[in-house]
């Protein structure tokens, strides 16, 4: 590869190489922690480019695939952890991450069938329409295939328990985006690797994801994603560096804008109910008149945590009919 990779060194014993990806986001940083332990914060995509790209920013760093001893995961998308699997074989590194991240990461055939009910489910309950199903296939099983490979966590992580062998760094759990997002954290500093939690050009979507013990009642991703932003916005936090883009470094005032931006959208949305009630695939399509033909899966995601903000707070009123929820004011 003659490409120059330009890794920058963003803090202390901090390196960030940025990974071409081919979804409409962008690139994804990965980030290398020198110290005791050698380790990467996330992979990027089973791509060739990206392999390559990872390999050469390593390399003008100073150091080779090989050299690699642990390998953290900020969460399960697939541009994110999609090379774990050859990183792993390549270096033989072990391998962190949330417990959450575990189904996805091993592609688990049984709980990938019951994630693809999961979703023809809502997504009929939704009102989608039926030649619009095929977005379950499309978006939620084969990209969620293609660019990764089945590999393996050697060890989960839990809230604020330090990192294993590079004790520096504490373990945040920050949920909302993925259930499994989680957030490294440096007190001597205040640095924060924040995955996709916080990203500065962007609001992370809340993602819809079935509930791993099949109970029936999904997360609350969007109010998920809400507290975990208010956790750290009480946190003395110098720098975050993110999964895309560049770091954030007024990270009260990001997350303050975010939060007011939530309810000017749920106020929107609570407008479009009062002429009527409306499922929740009507709303999405007023919500996102364009992103929607596009975009269902994340359209949707964000349209359902705005109706989970309003029914937490009894602002609306769901009723079923044929399997269909209509809300209302």
């Amino acid at each position: 590869m003659n490409k120059v990779v330009n890794p920058q060194k963003v803090a202390q014993g901090i390196y960030q190489i940025e990974i071409p990806t081919p979804f409409p986001v962008g690139p994804v940083n990965v980030y290398l922690l020198e110290g005791d332990c050698l380790t990467l914060v996330d992979v990027g995509p089973l791509t060739e480019e990206a392999w390559q790209t990872l390999s050469q920013g390593l390399k003008e760093i100073g150091y080779e695939i090989t050299d690699i001893q642990q390998i953290v995961l900020t969460h399960h998308h697939v541009d994110h952890f999609g090379l774990l699997e050859r990183v792993r074989k390549a270096s033989g590194a072990r391998t962190y991450a949330h417990p959450m991240a575990v189904p996805y990461v091993e592609l688990n055939g049984e709980f990938l069938s019951y994630h693809s009910r999961f979703f023809f489910e809502l997504y009929t309950e939704c009102g989608v329409p039926e030649e619009s199903l095929t977005v379950i296939d499309k978006f939620h099983n084969r990209t969620m295939t293609k660019f990764c490979e089945k590999s393996q966590i050697d060890e989960c992580l839990k809230h604020e328990q330090t990192l294993p062998n590079l004790p520096e760094w504490q373990i945040l759990y920050t949920p909302g985006h993925a259930q499994s997002q989680i957030s490294l954290y440096r007190e001597s500093d205040r640095v924060m690797i924040a995955g996709d939690h916080i990203i500065e050009h962007i609001s992370s979507n809340a993602f819809l994801e079935p509930p791993q013990d099949q109970s029936g009642n999904r997360p609350l991703t969007l109010i998920q994603y809400r507290t975990a932003l208010e956790m750290c916005a009480d946190k003395e936090i110098e720098i975050i560096f993110s999964g895309h883009g560049v770091p954030v470094t007024n990270h009260r005032e990001k997350i303050l804008e975010r939060l007011q931006k939530n309810w000017l959208r749920t106020d929107k949305l609570r407008s479009f109910l009062k002429d009527g009630e409306k499922t929740a695939y009507e709303l999405t399509t007023l919500l996102f008149p364009n992103a929607y033909k596009k975009e269902l899966a994340l359209t949707l995601s964000e349209t359902l945590g705005h109706i989970d903000l309003l029914r937490i707070l009894h602002q609306i009123e769901i009723k079923r009919r044929n399997g269909v929820l209509y809300y209302s004011l």
